[in-house]
């Protein structure tokens, strides 16, 4: 069994200068059968980490929870007043092919969502299109056969506008790009524990950070 203590005082192999970590922050114990279970140490501001689905941060408590070497943890903040990182790295550090790997799929993962969003809005504006297109031919056609569809026609005009708006509300595809992009940012951090950085896309894809070059 091995325990890893955390924080500014700490004995991981990287250093943490961030304000909002504690000097005993938290501990990793590693057993006999390869467990990691991540524990807090009563630190002022909190020990998380990052939900691989939806990218939020999970408050750990003092009574520990099991992670893995890929674990994002976070202690105090995801900011340059806290400290993040792979856990891998209390292992293996200096080494982050295994994490850019992992940033660039999930990137992959977001280009595939918005190239979805994207289809689906087209295939909306197409459906809407065609709707307005058979209702306006047939409304000449009434037009031509009755001198009195006048009236049919503001109500065309206003039951379209009607459906587009309802159909904007229904699929609202640049809200569905806003919340892609903010998940985005929450997958983007240099794996660098001394590296606060947000890598841009084309970071993520070169698998390097453009400030720190690891």
């Amino acid at each position: 069994m091995k325990t890893i203590t955390l924080g500014k005082a700490g004995d991981q192999p990287f250093k943490i200068k961030g304000i909002g970590v504690s000097k005993i922050h938290a501990t990793v114990t590693i057993d006999d059968y390869g467990r990691w279970i991540l524990a807090d140490s009563n630190s002022t501001n909190g020990t998380f980490v990052r939900n691989e689905m939806s990218g939020e941060l999970m408050r750990v408590g003092p009574q520990g929870m099991q992670i893995s070497e890929m674990t994002f943890i976070v202690l105090g903040e995801d900011s340059s007043a806290g400290c993040c990182f792979y856990a891998k790295q209390l292992v293996n550090p200096g080494d982050y092919v295994d994490e850019h790997l992992y940033m660039r799929n999930k990137k992959l993962e977001f280009d595939m969502e918005e190239e979805k969003v994207a289809k689906n809005a087209k295939w909306v504006r197409i459906i809407i299109f065609a709707i307005m297109l058979v209702f306006t031919i047939g409304t000449i056609i009434w037009q031509i056969l009755d001198d009195s569809a006048t009236k049919m026609m503001f109500n065309f005009y206003r039951g379209i506008s009607l459906l587009t708006m309802g159909a904007t509300t229904f699929y609202d595809a640049q809200g569905k790009r806003a919340k892609i992009v903010k998940k985005r940012k929450l997958f983007s951090q240099c794996p660098n524990p001394e590296c606060d950085r947000k890598l841009t896309n084309d970071e993520i894809e070169n698998l390097k950070c453009g400030r720190c070059q690891k």
